[in-house]
């Protein structure tokens, strides 16, 4: 959303400043980034589902291995993380560089808007977050070994929770590898918004000029990773598997305990953020707890309400129920505002 809301800003601004390339780029990017948002997000959403389904659980770190069981849900998954996270070949990526373009043009002007362009350091910024969110995510979920029961026990859901996963991953790669047929409809939305006050001329024609480059980049990167995948199970079908135990620096057996946890995956990422990370540790001889909390929920709201409700708790006094109270009060307000008056009087 925050990308949606960036190439919509940068937009504005092209608008405002004359500037129809940049304000073309930033609202085609941001329309697309709004279809793209769209399909990699309800993607993951049903993949997370399917495996809440499959294991009866919302806690990850009690997951892991799921992929052996469930492959499908698992690489529909993973082509959904690659997609939000901006990596090509796939349509958040198309949708990305769109708006990055924008930002990148805004800095060539001689207008304040330049300015805009320090905004592509926080985009770069969000999509490294991402990256580090969703491998941890795949990581502990679909990888390593089962972590409880729940996890040892997860099947496929069937046909209906695969066919729609699967037509949207398919969708997102199909936008990653053939980029034209979207950009071009939401190229076409941006500038039905900017003709009513600027001239575009050959702009849509800039956006779509570089668009086959990025398909030979995707098709390339999706070719690549098919050899590489084939080469790998060429070279492991002419070997025979060899078990043996793992050597653990002298301890027992690897087991799922020693794997990394959701948080032992994010410690040194959040740690380098400090307080701001929101990251509360309990420690003890024999365990070590992590939690996060809300820094504006629980370090501001949450007591701020508890401090209203401890005063507004002891006003109540103040409202007995009782006639005579009530009295009282008219009777001492009636004073203060003759006193009042009689003393603006006096003073005059």
């Amino acid at each position: 959303i925050g990308i949606i809301l960036l190439g919509m800003g940068v937009g504005a601004l092209g608008i405002t400043y004359h500037q129809p390339v940049v304000a073309l780029l930033g609202l085609t990017g941001a329309v697309l980034h709004a279809l793209n948002h769209a399909l990699f997000k309800s993607l993951l959403f049903l993949g997370a589902g399917a495996v809440v389904r499959a294991t009866g659980t919302r806690a990850i770190d009690q997951l892991g291995g799921v992929g052996r069981r469930m492959p499908l849900t698992a690489a529909a998954f993973l082509l959904g993380s690659v997609a939000i996270v901006g990596l090509p070949p796939l349509n958040g990526f198309v949708s990305e560089w769109i708006v990055f373009q924008a930002l990148l043009r805004s800095g060539q002007e001689t207008t304040a808007l330049r300015v805009a362009s320090v905004v592509a350091t926080g985009l770069a910024l969000i999509g490294g977050l991402a990256l580090a969110c969703f491998t941890k995510v795949d990581g502990v979920v679909f990888l390593g070994q089962a972590r409880s029961a729940a996890g040892a026990q997860a099947t496929e859901r069937g046909p209906v929770s695969l066919v729609p996963m699967l037509a949207l991953a398919a969708a997102c790669l199909a936008i990653g590898v053939f980029p034209a047929f979207a950009v071009a409809p939401a190229g076409a939305v941006g500038l039905s918004v900017i003709e009513a006050t600027s001239s575009p001329g050959a702009a849509l024609a800039d956006v779509t000029g570089a668009l086959p480059s990025l398909t030979l980049l995707a098709l390339a990167l999706s070719v690549l990773s098919a050899a590489l995948w084939v080469a790998r199970d060429h070279l492991r079908s002419g070997l025979s598997a060899v078990y043996a135990s793992t050597w653990g620096c002298a301890g027992g057996p690897l087991t799922a305990r020693m794997q990394y946890t959701a948080s032992s995956y994010a410690a040194p990422l959040l740690n380098s953020f400090g307080p701001l990370a929101g990251i509360r540790s309990q420690a003890n001889s024999s365990a070590f707890h992590s939690h996060p909390v809300d820094l504006v929920l629980d370090g501001f709201v949450t007591p701020t309400m508890r401090r209203l409700g401890r005063i507004a708790q002891g006003a109540r006094l103040v409202q007995a129920g009782r006639l005579r109270w009530y009295l009282v009060y008219v009777i001492l307000t009636l004073l203060a505002l003759l006193l009042y008056v009689g003393h603006s009087r006096g003073g005059r």
